[in-house]
């Protein structure tokens, strides 16, 4: 079998047992490189990897390439986003989940493509994890997103709860649902990456500090399932069968099963595309040319001028769009009709999430949904986006869990990701 094919796991057992060295294995993914790929740090994965040939880490996945968002900021490698506004731009700081990556002796092959500061179905991490360019991937997931795309493209996307990993250098978008998150082609994997990230960070006070113990290996028998007993209008029968394929091999594990319903959730699209273009609007905000971004100067301008000249050039059409939404919805009288009650569905969400996680230990809806016009669309996992919960995308099943029941949805996963057979 091909180095790439193998699961991070195995490679890293590998490395262990000296079957193969961290520079081929580094090097075997370079070939494979494409255009999913923005930046590709050939010379220091490369370099990286003969120091953990030399014994300079001694972390369980030293040596096993990673590949990272162009989301997340790095010294020595630019970081655009995705947007023309910050081409060629190089960080003098680094995100507090890169370093963590680096210090346990994780080379870091590229940069992936992604949509303009990560708001859409784009992302060349998901494709280049797909396509065995990479054994594992770094993303930001903001309302559901990576989950999503998970699902479109047969990998693992496993949200942490909101804070368990720091968002200290992650570009922003839409700050209280972005979350780093892992994806692989495995359960085993994502948990493998999730926990050389995890942890509180005095870098991101919305960091928090907790205690998981994610090498539990009990078994999920007897635990409750809230489960969808109708098959959704959004879900195709192909998705749905996957679904129940999912709850029978639950049922089979040993866990229970029961119906459960979340009303607040037919709202929480809404309030999620509310919610976003505002904080997206005041996010983006900082960008003008003259604090931050690449500057656009016309002759004679003043500095209204060049603030509207940098910002018309620099940002996408979908960028601008989201920016006048959010703006309007931020105005007086909008923010009054439409930003408060929009909160006011998320905390009914959170709500209610809390009630049904009094009878169940977790919920699983249908991962696949069918996609409606752009502020209509809609995805399995936006209510526990906008509640902070952790949260899978696994063979088409959308778990999630309560606060901070991250290895339950680890899991969970690791069922019924059986389903199709473990991937490789």
């Amino acid at each position: 079998m091909h180095l790439t094919q193998l699961t991070a796991t195995d490679m890293a057992a590998k490395l262990r047992a000296g079957e193969t060295t961290a520079v081929e294995l580094v090097q075997a993914h370079l070939d494979e490189a494409s255009t999913a790929f923005v930046f590709i740090n050939a010379d220091e994965a490369l370099a990286v990897a003969a120091e953990v040939d030399a014994g300079k880490y001694d972390h369980t996945l030293a040596g096993v390439p990673v590949v990272l968002a162009d989301v997340l900021v790095t010294e020595n490698m630019p970081t655009a986003a995705g947007s023309a506004y910050l081409d060629g731009w190089v960080a003098p700081y680094e995100a507090t989940a890169v370093a963590r990556l680096r210090a346990a002796g994780l080379p870091i092959l590229a940069k992936a493509r992604v949509a303009e500061f990560g708001m859409g179905q784009e992302s060349g991490a998901h494709e280049a994890v797909a396509n065995h360019q990479a054994p594992f991937a770094v993303v930001s997931d903001t309302a559901g997103t990576a989950r999503h795309i998970a699902t479109e493209t047969g990998v693992v996307a496993v949200k942490p709860t909101y804070g368990a990993i720091s968002r200290f250098g992650l570009v922003a978008a839409v700050s209280s649902m972005d979350t780093v998150t892992p994806i692989a082609r495995n359960t085993a994997d994502a948990k493998a990456l999730h926990q050389v990230m995890v942890g509180a960070d005095e870098l991101d006070p919305t960091s928090v500090e907790y205690d998981w113990d994610f090498s539990s290996e009990a078994a999920v028998a007897g635990g409750t399932i809230g489960v969808l007993t109708e098959q959704p209008a959004d879900v195709t029968d192909e998705a749905w069968a996957t679904y129940q394929a999912g709850m029978e091999k639950l049922q089979d594990a040993g866990m229970n099963t029961t119906e459960v319903t979340m009303d607040t959730l037919g709202q929480a699209a809404q309030a999620a595309h509310i919610i976003g273009a505002a904080e997206f609007s005041a996010n983006l905000a900082k960008f003008d040319g003259i604090r931050f971004g690449n500057r656009v100067t016309p002759d004679n301008g003043t500095v209204q001028d060049v603030i509207t000249a940098s910002r018309g050039a620099g940002f996408g059409y979908e960028t601008k769009r989201r920016i006048i939404v959010g703006t309007h919805l931020l105005s007086a009288g909008t923010i009054d009709s439409h930003f408060y009650p929009a909160q006011k569905i998320r905390t009914a969400v959170i709500n209610e999430y809390n009630t049904a996680f009094k009878s169940v230990d977790a919920i699983a809806v249908p991962a696949g949904i069918q996609q409606g016009e752009e502020y209509e669309s809609t995805n399995a996992g936006i209510g526990a986006s906008l509640a902070g919960l952790p949260a899978a995308s696994v063979a088409g099943v959308h778990i999630c869990a309560p606060t901070y029941a991250d290895e339950l949805v680890y899991r969970i996963s690791a069922v019924v990701e059986t389903t199709a057979g473990a991937a490789a």
